[in-house]
């Protein structure tokens, strides 16, 4: 039976507010429409009920350039005998978040006919600025490990120019080779994507949206690939990183499983009653192409520096399945 209680002077039901959420997006609109996070609740089944590491596929593309795989002359003499699709495995772990909050976060705003709503729309608004900085730290990370940043990042820093249709072009085929001129993503800087519309780059494009209600979105995009503009994660010390993936660079699930994902209790001693609310989130957020070292790892789940640690990962296929590319321009800072 669903437990209620009170927050905020309403009432809360746990197991309706875990619907509620269970149908959030948690990622912004050009994300979701770029398609470079790839949901696999599969990936769940292979971590179990109580686990919280799997391994998952990465198959050789069906090209061929490759050995074995050039068509067959079909001239009534040969043998069509199959071949055997090769791949490799990559390791994958949950990332697990959490963070409680207390009525004073939220009383001023609870004053409408929907709270719990309201509650959802902020817990949502707050966990998609998480899994975004676990994202672009991630991608930061991964592209600078010996096997993937000599083509995988474009470093321009201290040269004047912060921003060239050029330096797209070159990134992306360093990093993406043929798969440049497909779906994806670019994360920006304002300052970056500002230079980019003096050079009358931007363009807008049509997104529909999906689910019960549909809308049409108009999203920015530059050379075909949508454009994520955050001030956050994007500027270290005076440079700016650009990131480009391409479709499917990351593999995703949601853990599902939890018992108390979202939580109501009241203090009654504290500052004469506090009503809290707790909040839980994991994910699989996992680069494609890559293994995360889970032995390395010194808790039940990966810490944001953990996930920032370049000797963490590995490359695991061809560079060319890490549809990851970074480009840092502007003059760094002591």
């Amino acid at each position: 039976m669903a437990r209620t209680g009170n927050f905020g002077g309403f009432e809360f039901d746990e197991e309706v507010f875990a619907d509620m959420m269970a149908e959030e997006d948690y990622f912004r609109t050009p994300v979701i429409a770029s398609g470079i996070v790839a949901q696999d609740d599969t990936i769940m089944d292979l971590i179990g009920e109580k686990g919280n590491v799997a391994s998952i596929p990465i198959y050789k593309p069906l090209s061929i350039y490759e050995d074995g795989m050039e068509a067959l002359n079909n001239d009534g003499v040969n043998n069509n005998t199959p071949v055997t699709v090769s791949g490799s495995k990559q390791t994958c772990m949950l990332i697990q978040r959490m963070k409680a909050f207390k009525t004073q976060d939220f009383t001023k705003e609870l004053t409408g006919a929907d709270p719990l709503t309201h509650i959802k729309n902020k817990i949502a608004g707050y966990y998609s600025q998480v899994w975004e900085r676990e994202l672009l730290n991630i991608a930061k990370t991964v592209t600078s490990i010996e096997a993937l940043k000599d083509a995988h990042v474009l470093d321009l820093t201290d040269k004047d120019d912060l921003a060239t249709a050029e330096m797209l072009i070159d990134a992306e085929q360093s990093a993406l080779g043929d798969m440049a001129g497909g779906l994806g993503l670019i994360v920006m800087h304002s300052m970056i994507y500002a230079a980019y519309k003096k050079l009358d780059l931007v363009e807008f494009e049509k997104y529909v949206t999906q689910g019960a209600i549909k809308q049409d979105i108009e999203l920015p995009t530059i050379g075909g690939k949508y454009v994520l503009v955050t001030d956050y994660n994007t500027l270290d010390n005076g440079v700016y990183n650009t990131f480009l993936f391409g479709e499917g660079a990351f593999r995703s699930c949601d853990k599902k499983n939890y018992s108390k994902q979202y939580y109501t209790d009241y203090d009654p001693e504290t500052n004469a009653g506090i009503e809290k609310f707790y909040t839980k989130q994991g994910k699989v957020l996992h680069p494609n192409g890559l293994s995360l070292a889970v032995d390395s790892i010194a808790g039940e789940s990966p810490t944001f520096a953990e996930l920032g640690t370049s000797d963490n990962w590995s490359l695991k296929y061809n560079t060319k399945n890490v549809k990851i590319g970074l480009i840092q321009t502007g003059t760094a800072t002591a």
